[in-house]
């Protein structure tokens, strides 16, 4: 977190913010939490899971939604609905009557 949320003061790490005096050391867990539930994400889209990804991109937009997260979480639901193919059955006949 750069800004205090409540008087956008330069925070520069600290857990107090030095103009309102805002304790943030909560909000930056919160923060944290979001990243580590994105880089979840992240990873299971790597593997090619996408269904999970998409869960762990919604949960982190719970805990913590970003202009960044929201987007990937856009790309993840698109890239999903681009790739799902319509599947083919085909039956195999018997090729002799018992």
């Amino acid at each position: 977190m750069m800004h205090c949320p409540i008087c956008r003061a330069l925070l520069n790490g600290a857990e107090t913010c030095r103009r309102c005096r805002a304790e943030l050391k909560q909000v930056q867990e919160v923060e944290r939490q979001g990243r580590e539930i994105a880089g979840a994400a992240m990873h299971f889209l790597a593997l090619g899971d996408a269904a999970a990804a998409m869960r762990l991109l919604r949960r982190a937009c719970v805990v913590h939604a970003t202009p960044e997260m929201r987007l990937l979480s856009r790309i993840v639901t698109t890239a999903g609905a681009s790739s799902a193919e319509p599947t083919v059955t085909t039956h195999a006949s018997p090729s002799t009557p018992l």
